[in-house]
C-alpha cells in the first residue's frame, strides 16, 4: 500500500515535468527570414499573422508585392508575387528543420521573358 501511495505522486510529477518535452510544440514563421540558394540570398521576407496562416512581404522592396503563407505542424507553404520585377512569382514548399531553419524548394516564374526554374533553398530566421 505504501508503494502505491508513493508511486502515484511520483508518476504525476514525472508526467507534469515531461508535458512540454519532445518535439517543438509549435513552429513560428512570424518575423523576418532570409531565403538562400547556394549561399546567394534570394529574398528576405517578413511574415505577419497567425501561427498557421498570414501574409508576407519582401523586406528589400517594400510595396513591391505580397503573398500568403500557411504552416501545418512543420510543413510550410507560401506564394509571393513581386511587382518590382515584372510580376515574378515564387511558390515555396518545405518544412522546418528547427525553430530557426526551413528547407525546401522554391519555384520561380517570370512572365518577361517567360522562364521558370526550381531551386533548393534554405530559410533562416533573422
Amino acid at each position: 500500500m505504501k508503494i502505491v501511495k508513493f508511486a502515484i505522486p511520483g508518476l504525476l510529477i514525472l508526467l507534469l515535468a515531461n508535458a512540454g518535452c519532445g518535439k517543438e510544440d509549435t513552429f513560428d514563421i512570424r518575423g523576418q527570414w532570409s531565403f538562400r540558394s547556394a549561399s546567394e540570398e534570394l529574398y528576405v521576407f517578413q511574415f505577419i499573422g497567425l501561427l498557421e496562416k498570414g501574409t508576407l512581404t519582401d523586406v528589400n522592396y517594400p510595396g513591391s508585392g505580397g503573398g500568403e503563407y500557411s504552416v501545418a505542424e512543420e510543413e510550410v507553404d507560401f506564394d509571393f508575387i513581386s511587382t518590382h520585377i515584372g510580376g515574378r512569382s515564387c511558390h515555396f514548399s518545405g518544412s522546418f528543420i528547427s525553430g530557426e531553419r526551413i528547407s525546401g524548394t522554391m519555384d520561380l516564374v517570370a512572365p518577361y521573358p517567360p522562364f521558370a526554374w526550381t531551386l533548393e533553398v534554405e530559410g533562416r530566421k533573422l
